[in-house]
């Protein structure tokens, strides 16, 4: 009985732990189908493989029909469908920024707070020059050359 007992329980572990490799978010619920069969099983309450075996099927199955969802945010985080803007971006109105690529038909690159960003402008932008972003579209930076007006900008500009 013992032996079936750790048998459970190291497939159990193993499948548990399979789920570090395999993100299915599968592999967890039959490991945990196994454990509480390993456990069961030790304690005396089950002895027949054939029990052993059908308690394992509906404990895995039933888990994994019931608590997955609530289980797969723990490991990939809410999502959404919808995108409201990044608040960084947002807030990034009326920054200083420098151009890092000559604008080419409204389209080059910047530094904004050390990292690169794609950029739109109407102003024709070289290499070195120094503009202000006054929004985004997406993750692009939209930027003029001149300095935007504090009020307008919707906070302090940077300068």
């Amino acid at each position: 009985m013992f032996e079936q007992a750790w048998f459970w329980l190291i497939l159990g572990a193993l499948l548990v732990l399979s789920e570090f490799f395999l993100t299915g978010i599968i592999a967890i619920f039959f490991g945990v189908g196994a454990i509480l069969v390993g456990i069961g099983t030790a304690v005396g309450l089950l002895s027949g493989l054939t029990e052993q075996v059908l308690l394992f099927a509906i404990l895995s199955v039933a888990a994994l029909l019931f608590a997955r969802d609530n289980v797969k945010v723990w490991f990939h985080g809410r999502v959404s469908d919808s995108w409201n803007g990044d608040r960084n971006l947002i807030s990034s109105r009326g920054e200083r920024v420098v151009v890092t690529a000559d604008f080419a038909h409204g389209v080059g690159r910047v530094k904004l707070s050390g990292a690169e960003w794609n950029a739109e402008s109407v102003d024709p932008l070289q290499q070195g020059d120094v503009a202000w972003v006054t929004g985004n579209r997406g993750i692009t930076l939209l930027v003029t050359a001149q300095r935007p007006d504090v009020a307008a900008a919707g906070g302090e500009a940077n300068g």
